[in-house]
C-alpha cells in the first residue's frame, strides 16, 4: 500500500470511530417525547398545571423519550443568594427540579447545559451561584439522577418556559412550563 491509501484508510477509520462514539452518547436522537404519567401527588408543587395540547409539560408530569424518563418534580423561587450573588434589580431567580432515569442500554448525560429558559419569549441567563443540587450527571443504564436548574428571570414575566434539548442532531426539544 502507498502512503495515500494508508492516509485515506486512517481517515475512514477515524470517521467510523467518531460516528460510533456519537451514536453511543446522549446526543443520539431521542425521538418524539410523550407524557407517560404523573409524579405522586405528594411530590407535586401547589401550582402544577395540566399540559397543553402543544406538548408543554407541567410540574408532576413524567415525559419519556427513547432513552430517558424525565420527571418534573417541582419549581419555585430560589432565595438562597447573598449580596454578592443576588439577581439584578427587577429580576428573580427560579429553579426547576427534575429526575432523569436512564431507560436505555448505555450511559446517558443529564445536564443543566441541555436546558434553555425563556421568559415571555426572551432568553434568560442561567444562574450559577446556587448551593443546592445542580443537575449534572452521567447515568448508567437503569439508574437515576436528580437535580435542579436555575435561571435569572424578570420578576414581572407572565410565561416562563424551559426547553430541554433531547437531541441536538434533530433539534428536538421538550418544553416545561414554570408554574
Amino acid at each position: 500500500m502507498n502512503k495515500k491509501t494508508i492516509s485515506v484508510t486512517k481517515l475512514l477509520f477515524a470517521l467510523l470511530a467518531g460516528c460510533t462514539l456519537a451514536a453511543s452518547t446522549s446526543c443520539v436522537d431521542e425521538g418524539g417525547a410523550s407524557k407517560v404519567g404523573e409524579v405522586a401527588e405528594s411530590e407535586k408543587s401547589e401550582a402544577g398545571e395540566e399540559p397543553s395540547a402543544q406538548e408543554k409539560y407541567s410540574v408532576g408530569d413524567i415525559v419519556e423519550t427513547k432513552n430517558l424518563r424525565i420527571s418534573y418534580l417541582s419549581c419555585g423561587e430560589y432565595t438562597g443568594y447573598d449580596e454578592f450573588s443576588k439577581p439584578k434589580d427587577g429580576n428573580k431567580v427560579i429553579f426547576c427540579e427534575f429526575e432523569f432515569e436512564n431507560i436505555s442500554d448505555s450511559d446517558k448525560l443529564a445536564s443543566a447545559l441541555d436546558f434553555n429558559c425563556f421568559a415571555d419569549d426572551n432568553s434568560c441567563s442561567e444562574y450559577m451561584w446556587s448551593n443546592d443540587e445542580y443537575l449534572s450527571a452521567t447515568i448508567s443504564s437503569g439508574r437515576k439522577a436528580k437535580g435542579k436548574v436555575y435561571y435569572e428571570v424578570p420578576k414581572d414575566a407572565k410565561e416562563i418556559e424551559l426547553e430541554y434539548e433531547s437531541s441536538w442532531l434533530s433539534s428536538s426539544k421538550i418544553v416545561f412550563l414554570y408554574k
